[in-house]
């Protein structure tokens, strides 16, 4: 069985740019989620002790942002680049793996990071995309996910 991926295209101011996410395989998604939780936790944000996985992953998540003030952004930003790099910017079928210093080349507005980087987390911790949920302004086919 193959990783969990979706292909989306996003409306970066006046163009439209197809990004390929990729799940994380589990050793490095496990690995971030403890130093996620580790960090939120330095913050002041705990889950509740009886959570599952998954409903602790959103408790965090909702949670996260009362404790952002409190987060050291130096430590913030290797997770955040981890988000990142479980994305592909899509070219004519070529696929070009996105880090810090590609973006840059291709994105102008800082919601498209954003929007990245929240599908990264999504798609990772298997949060449910509705059907047919629209992606930055982008036109009917926002996003299509493989499992």
């Amino acid at each position: 069985m193959a990783r969990k991926e979706i292909t989306l295209d996003i409306r970066d101011r006046e163009q439209l740019l197809t990004f390929k996410i990729r799940e994380m395989p589990a050793t490095r998604l496990e690995s971030w989620l403890l130093r996620a939780t580790l960090l939120l936790g330095a913050g002041g944000v705990q889950a509740p002790q009886d959570a599952d996985p998954q409903t602790a992953g959103a408790h965090l998540a909702a949670q996260g942002l009362s404790g952002l003030g409190r987060i050291e952004y130096a430590k913030a930003q290797p997770l955040l680049d981890e988000l990142l790099g479980c994305c592909s910017r899509v070219v004519e079928r070529v696929e070009e793996r996105c880090t810090p210093e590609s973006v840059d080349a291709y994105i102008l507005d800082v919601k498209t990071l954003f929007t990245l980087r929240a599908e990264a987390f999504k798609l990772n911790l298997g949060f449910p995309r509705p059907e047919g949920e629209s992606l930055s302004g982008c036109p009917a086919k926002a996003a299509t996910v493989t499992q």
